[in-house]
């Protein structure tokens, strides 16, 4: 099973180039370009993880973020803008829960930009996930006994 993401970029060229190369990386992805159908068609559980540009057309990206939290407060998002220096923006994305910020601005790097959306979408390595699991299930046995 691939894990899905969602990104919602009205951009053109970077849709496509940022489609591609998610799926280039075996990752299943539907790209949206309007933030009101982005926001009326996500589901709970549809998405492992949503791309998110602040400015929309619909809806802007802090307003898409909060009914995507509304309807699922654990998916993860990350915001992928040219306007990381508006603070005000980033503070109200900040206080929604958003759990990255790319750059996608002239110098952004594409591979960089997959390789974080590839390492949110896989938080554990699979040493540390058996590590995880292990030390649950000894904590488990521990409290039994």
């Amino acid at each position: 099973m691939s894990d899905k993401v969602l990104i919602v970029e009205d951009e053109d060229i970077t849709g496509k180039f940022l489609k591609k190369a998610l799926e280039d990386e075996k990752i299943d992805v539907e790209w949206m370009k309007n933030g009101k159908e982005a926001a009326d068609k996500f589901k709970k559980g549809a998405y492992d993880l949503v791309v998110l540009d602040i400015i929309l057309p619909g809806l802007k990206g802090d307003v898409v973020l909060e009914r995507i939290r509304e309807i699922d407060p654990y998916v993860v998002v990350v915001v992928y803008t040219n306007n990381i220096n508006d603070h005000t923006m980033m503070s109200k994305f900040i206080n929604l829960g958003v759990d990255a910020y790319i750059n996608k601005g002239a110098g952004a790097d594409l591979r960089k930009t997959v390789k974080i959306i590839k390492d949110k979408l896989e938080p554990f390595s699979l040493d540390e996930a058996h590590d995880l699991i292990d030390n649950i299930n000894s904590n488990n046995n521990i409290e039994e006994e």
